[in-house]
């Protein structure tokens, strides 16, 4: 009856480690975009970002906090963005 139960719980612990496999698939994404505005780099550098995660992972991603950073050179806005992109 022990055997019986020590088979049982190897089994049910390698069901639950193989279903923790099939996670979700994550990349960093990024994007960048310039402008004479900063909302438009902005919006032009989050565009990028989800452009390049959906071309990576497919239509259905899901898309994270997006981490932003823009700088003034010259007269235009350089903005990058990147967030963790998930299947």
């Amino acid at each position: 009856m022990r055997m019986i139960v020590r088979v049982a719980l190897v089994a049910g612990l390698n069901v639950a480690l193989a279903g923790g496999a099939a996670a979700a698939t994550c990349i960093k994404a990024g994007g960048w975009g310039t402008g004479a505005l900063e909302g438009f780099a902005t919006f032009m550098a989050e565009a990028a970002m989800k452009n390049s995660a959906k071309a990576k992972l497919g239509e259905a991603v899901k898309i994270g906090a997006v981490a932003k950073r823009c700088e003034v050179k010259g007269l235009l806005y350089e903005c990058t963005a990147t967030a963790r992109a998930c299947r």
